[in-house]
């Protein structure tokens, strides 16, 4: 089916009908313009790629109960959010690092609740990484725990970089969801020591 000739109005109707082919004629026809917005807001070439890839991943995934009047303002809308989130949980993340090191200054980080919340976040996360699969697990510790480039994590695995980026995306939307109940009672844990 070409889909190259029809409006955004008609691509949402067909898409709501879960058509791939209307999907991915949205997928073409915005994804480069949502990543330049996204690569403006955040000055980071990989950061962009993971937002703009995760906002089209999860309009599939939500593909029957989405509302979308706009495909454009829709998109844009999304990213916006996702931009606002993402700065939230590093917001979330540098105060937690502020925490740690002003704990270390008093002692506070031999607390035995500490150690015992810190112990079960290490272990929910080798579970979650457990439960990826073996290509996406891997590109996962060699992307989030040994910090090395998609570029060299293609080369080394013999794979595109942009099947490192879909390993990558995949993994942290597994991961996060998996991590999702220990966020809230480290956040808890945190505000109430």
């Amino acid at each position: 089916m070409n889909c190259r000739q029809l409006s955004d109005d008609e691509l949402i109707v067909l898409f709501r009908g879960s058509c791939q082919h209307a999907f991915k004629e949205m997928y073409l026809r915005y994804w480069q313009k949502v990543y330049q917005v996204a690569y403006k807001k955040v000055h980071h070439k990989e950061l962009a790629e993971e937002l703009t890839q995760n906002l089209f991943v999860e309009l599939w995934r939500r593909r029957e109960t989405v509302t979308i009047n706009s495909l454009s303002a829709y998109l844009f809308g999304s990213l916006k959010y996702s931009i606002i989130n993402h700065y939230k949980s590093l917001l979330v993340q540098e105060n937690y690092h502020n925490y740690i090191k002003a704990s270390a200054n008093y002692g506070v980080v031999n607390n035995t609740d500490y150690l015992l919340m810190l112990n079960e976040l290490s272990e929910a996360l080798a579970r979650g990484i457990a439960l990826l699969p073996k290509k996406t697990a891997e590109v996962f510790r060699l992307s989030r725990i040994e910090h090395r480039s998609v570029k060299d994590i293609a080369e080394q695995l013999h794979i595109s970089e942009k099947a490192v980026e879909y390993h990558i995306t995949q993994s942290l939307k597994s991961i996060r969801f998996h991590l999702k109940e220990y966020l809230f009672l480290l956040v808890t844990f945190i505000i109430f020591l």
